[in-house]
């Protein structure tokens, strides 16, 4: 098996188990725990068994029965419907397996086998947590039915509530509304199943729940079960919402089900349009799990209802876990864009040729070797076309500042400063080549700057030093002409974000290279997928071309802002244009 289908079935597994296991214990142990030390304060209320049943809980949660009594359950356990018919003179078939299943009565094996496990000693340790004692009032003499006063599960509530009664002559508990025999009663009638009669009376009464107030948890104790259970409940939402497809989903389907709140997000599939959305949808549902828990539920409050708790519990879990799954999805994406196969996506491809075909070991040499070179010179410029640019700019005096394209000239004997060395070393760890140290003359001032290519060609890096600062930027180039430049927020004049027809300007402060790259490369895919355009494969060759198109770009954007005045006129750069037109590829360019 695949480690990534490996991965996903653990994360399946685990997943499914922390989800069940935060929904159980969240929804029917903690919240009722918070419920009640939240209730704790409340001044109890006196009144009789009776009065509870007719006018049901008023100001306070809390009451002090004065006339009832305990009706514990049963010791023995009567599974009567499932004992055989005693009338019945066939003997159940001996033996074990499917022989006997086949030759016997169904129905009479199937009520034993249920039967002997209920009576086994771990079956009967289970059950004495799920019995309910009855409250009823002393003295109560009537038929054998189901009581509308139920005390919490357990066997031990019971007894202790019994001792309580015995020594006080009172009992004072927490009271909730308890609409199981409804659920049941309408579930059955639903499907078509019919209840005992005394059954469908009882549920037609309002149905109350009792907790012993001595046996309230403490606050700090169910914060301590609301939180484990709320971190179990969204750890495992997400874990089953970061697990891809596959067969698993036939054997945990609770994660397969889980799992489709998380699409959206899942393996990095989601965009800006689409975190928005998400983190929206979290807010609104913490907003709902408040809504819900406080408001209808009435959570600490005299009028409660559990089942709007329980709703409110499992809406802040899921609201959490999709804020965290926005994260998620963020680091998932920038991490598979910077991974080498998915830059795949985002190269032209060249013609006759298809996009993901990997070049060859011959192919690979001679790109080393003189392939590359020849391309590079039939594109390459050989200097700022600066006699055309002069006659553009005399024809156009009246303009008070003209754009004019920097001088680039490679020093002999430089050396790059050791801050820029040390951003040049991590793009060198995402496969950028080494650094070239060339000199940029802007009027009577020059600095130093190097240049590196990496990510498959496809994104040029570049650093330049002005008054002991090093400014970082990374340059990319879409088939339609299109460019993407990002800098740090090293540059003065460089402080706002801005775009036009002819490129894209991002400015992120405060970062690292390699975190500038993963936010290049996110918007490059982006931006490709918003044009339908993919970016073009530089060469190293045209460093030049793309350097000068660049400064003459980064002015048009501030020009169009209104951040500075220019007189930008047209220019050629090799394959590269302002105004922007599409990059012609190496194969469709007549030879020079």
């Amino acid at each position: 098996m695949p480690s990534s289908k490996r991965r996903n079935t653990r994360r399946a597994a685990v997943g499914s188990v922390l989800f069940s296991a935060g929904l159980f214990c969240g929804t029917l142990i903690a919240v009722p725990k918070l419920h009640r030390a939240l209730s704790s304060e409340q001044t109890p209320v006196e009144m009789t068994c009776a009065e509870l049943v007719q006018y049901g809980i008023g100001e306070s949660s809390v009451v002090r029965l004065t006339d009832a009594t305990i009706a514990e359950p049963s010791e023995e356990m009567e599974f009567a419907m499932l004992e055989p018919d005693p009338n019945d003179t066939a003997p159940l078939p001996v033996g074990t397996g499917m022989r006997a299943w086949m030759s016997g009565d169904k129905v009479a094996m199937a009520k034993s086998t249920i039967a002997k496990t209920l009576k086994h000693p771990r079956s009967r340790k289970l059950i004495d947590q799920m019995v309910r004692g009855e409250v009823i009032p002393r003295d109560f003499i009537g038929a054998s039915m189901p009581q509308p006063l139920k005390l919490s599960p357990g066997r031990n509530i019971a007894a202790l509530a019994l001792e309580e009664v015995k020594s006080t002559g009172t009992l004072t508990a927490f009271v909730t509304e308890d609409p199981t025999s409804k659920w049941i009663a309408t579930s059955a009638e639903y499907i078509g199943l019919e209840l005992p009669e005394p059954f469908v009376k009882s549920a037609e009464m309002d149905q109350y729940s009792l907790h012993p107030v001595s046996q309230t948890e403490t606050k700090s104790n169910a914060g301590l079960w609301v939180g484990g259970s709320a971190l179990a409940m969204t750890l495992g939402w997400l874990l089953c919402s970061s697990a891809g497809w596959g067969l698993w989903i036939l054997f945990c389907p609770i994660a397969a089900i889980v799992g489709l709140f998380g699409l959206p997000l899942r393996s990095g599939r989601g965009n800006r349009v689409t975190w928005v959305l998400a983190f929206f949808a979290g807010v609104i549902s913490l907003v709902a799990a408040y809504g819900l828990a406080f408001v209808l539920g009435g959570l600490g409050q005299a009028q409660s209802m559990w089942t709007w708790q329980a709703a409110g519990f499992v809406a802040a879990c899921g609201g959490t876990a999709l804020l965290l799954g926005i994260r998620g999805s963020v680091k998932t994406k920038r991490s598979m864009v910077l991974s080498p196969g998915s830059l795949d996506d985002l190269i032209v491809p060249e013609k006759g040729r298809s996009k993901r075909a990997k070049p060859s070991k011959k192919q690979k040499r001679a790109k080393k070797t003189k392939g590359t070179e020849v391309d590079a010179d039939q594109f390459a410029t050989t200097g700022v076309q600066q006699d055309k640019l002069q006659e553009t700019l005399n024809k156009n005096a009246s303009y008070s500042r003209k754009y004019l394209d920097p001088r680039l000239s490679v020093p002999a004997n430089a050396q790059p400063s050791p801050e820029a060395m040390e951003h040049n070393v991590l793009w060198q760890k995402a496969d950028f080549e080494e650094p070239l140290l060339v000199e940029i003359g802007r009027g009577d001032a020059a600095c130093h700057a190097t240049i590196q290519v990496g990510c498959q060609n496809l994104v040029l890096g570049m650093t330049d030093e002005l008054d002991g600062k090093v400014r970082l930027r990374l340059i990319s180039i879409l088939e339609d002409g299109h460019c993407l430049i990002s800098v740090d927020d090293s540059y003065e004049e460089l402080q706002v974000a801005g775009a036009n027809e002819h490129a894209t300007l991002s400015v992120h402060p405060s970062v690292t290279a390699p975190k500038l790259l993963a936010k290049h490369l996110e918007k490059a895919a982006d931006m490709a997928e918003q044009r339908g355009a993919g970016l073009v494969t530089l060469d190293t060759n045209e460093w030049r071309d793309v350097v000068l198109l660049t400064e003459r770009l980064i002015k048009s954007v501030l020009h169009d802002d209104g951040h500075q005045k220019w007189d930008i006129y047209e220019m050629t750069y090799g394959r590269f244009a302002y105004p922007i037109q599409p990059v012609r590829m190496f194969q469709d360019a007549a030879p020079v």
